[in-house]
């Protein structure tokens, strides 16, 4: 809420201030799956406000480093000084087990300002097969390891 007060105050002092000035919110970000599997296909679902009408997402650049993700966004921003709300989905490929930090950014295309950074984590887990193969071996090596001891003291 707090965040949506800001942003109201903000985009009115930009509006009054200047005609070409504009800002680009992220209001929200989902993870889908929420838990992803070592083997799934990771979707961003990106929620933002823009100060300008109507504003889209050019392009975007994604990088890794490790656990480290980082997606930005560049905007084509519009004249009319109104607010707009945007989407954008963006779709990687299955990562390794681990736990993630995601940072999204978002550029004005035409002259690369900053205008907002948002941060989330998740943790992608090994697929279940793997655990049930693990246990069933598990089950299958420890009765041999017995009669083999069993053997030894006869």
């Amino acid at each position: 809420m707090k965040r949506k007060i800001v942003k109201i105050i903000a985009l009115t002092i930009l509006i009054f201030s200047t005609s070409t000035a504009t800002a680009i919110w992220i209001d929200s970000v989902d993870v889908i799956p929420e838990q992803p599997l070592e083997i799934d296909i990771i979707t961003f679902d990106i929620f933002g406000t823009a100060g300008f009408s109507p504003s889209e997402v050019e392009h975007d650049e994604f990088y890794q480093n490790g656990t480290s993700l980082r997606l930005d966004l560049y905007f084509n921003i519009a004249v009319l000084p109104a607010f707009s709300d945007w989407t954008y989905s963006k779709q990687i490929q299955p990562l390794p087990p681990e736990t993630y930090t995601l940072q999204i950014r978002t550029f004005d295309n035409d002259y690369g300002t900053l205008w907002d950074t948002y941060t989330v984590d998740f943790t992608v887990v090994p697929e279940p097969v793997t655990f049930v193969l693990f246990f069933l071996g598990l089950l299958i090596v420890r009765p041999l390891s017995r009669r083999k001891k069993q053997c030894l003291n006869v």
